[in-house]
C-alpha cells in the first residue's frame, strides 16, 4: 500500500511539476513578447519613414525638372519683356543727361559687364566704369547731344583712363562725332559709338 501512494504522489508531484514549467515557459514567452513588441515597432515605423523619404526624394526628383524647366522659361520671359521695354532713339532724344547715363548702364548691364555709375558731379571724365567678365577695365563717357560731339569728349575719357586705372576708353552718343573727335580717338585708341552704333547696341540687347 505504500509502495502504491508513493508512486501516486510522485506522478502527482511530476504533472505538478510539468504544469508548473509550461506555465513559467509561457510567463517567460509573454515577457520576451512584451519586451520586444515596442522594438518591433520601432523597427516597422523606421521602415515606414525610410520609405516615406524614398517617396519624397522620388516625388522631387520627378516634378523638379519640369519646374526647372518652367522656371526657365518664366524667367526669359521676363527677361524678354524687360528688354522689350528699352526706349526708341527718338524717346532717348528726350532724355536729360543722367537719364542718358542710367539706360546706357542698364544696356551695358544687358551686355554683361559690371557697372558702375560714377557721381553726377566730379565724375573726372568718365560717367560709367565698366569692368568685364576678363576683369578689363573700360571708362565710358556718355553725351546726349542734339548737334556734333567734339573733341573734348574724348579728351575727357583720355583723362578718365588713368584716373580710373582703365585699359580702354569709349564714347557714346545720340548723337555724331566731328572730324576733329574721330581724328584724336583714333590716336588715343578711344571706341566711339555714334546713333548708328548705339541702334546696334540697342538691337542686340532686344535680340
Amino acid at each position: 500500500m505504500k509502495i502504491i501512494k508513493r508512486g501516486k504522489r510522485r506522478k502527482q508531484h511530476r504533472f505538478v511539476t510539468g504544469i508548473f514549467k509550461i506555465v513559467l515557459y509561457l510567463f517567460l514567452k509573454l515577457i520576451k513578447l512584451l519586451f520586444s513588441f515596442p522594438i518591433y515597432l520601432l523597427k516597422a515605423m523606421w521602415r515606414l519613414f525610410s520609405f516615406s523619404i524614398l517617396l519624397l526624394k522620388s516625388m522631387w526628383l520627378l516634378f523638379s525638372f519640369p519646374m526647372h524647366l518652367l522656371y526657365k522659361f518664366i524667367k526669359r520671359l521676363l527677361k524678354k519683356k524687360s528688354k522689350q521695354a528699352l526706349p526708341t532713339l527718338a524717346e532717348i532724344d528726350e532724355m536729360n543727361g543722367y537719364k542718358f547715363e542710367e539706360f546706357m548702364k542698364h544696356v551695358y548691364e544687358q551686355l554683361g559687364y559690371s557697372v558702375y555709375h560714377t557721381p553726377f558731379s566730379g565724375d573726372q571724365g568718365a560717367d560709367l566704369i565698366l569692368t568685364s567678365k576678363r576683369r578689363t577695365r573700360i571708362a565710358v563717357q556718355v553725351k546726349r547731344y542734339s548737334g556734333k560731339v567734339s573733341n573734348s569728349a574724348v579728351q575727357e575719357v583720355v583723362a578718365a583712363k588713368g584716373f580710373y586705372k582703365c585699359t580702354e576708353g569709349i564714347v557714346v552718343t545720340n548723337s555724331y562725332f566731328t572730324d576733329s573727335a574721330k581724328q584724336l580717338a583714333k590716336a588715343n585708341f578711344i571706341d566711339l559709338v555714334d546713333r548708328n552704333e548705339l541702334e546696334k547696341m540697342i538691337n542686340t540687347v532686344l535680340n
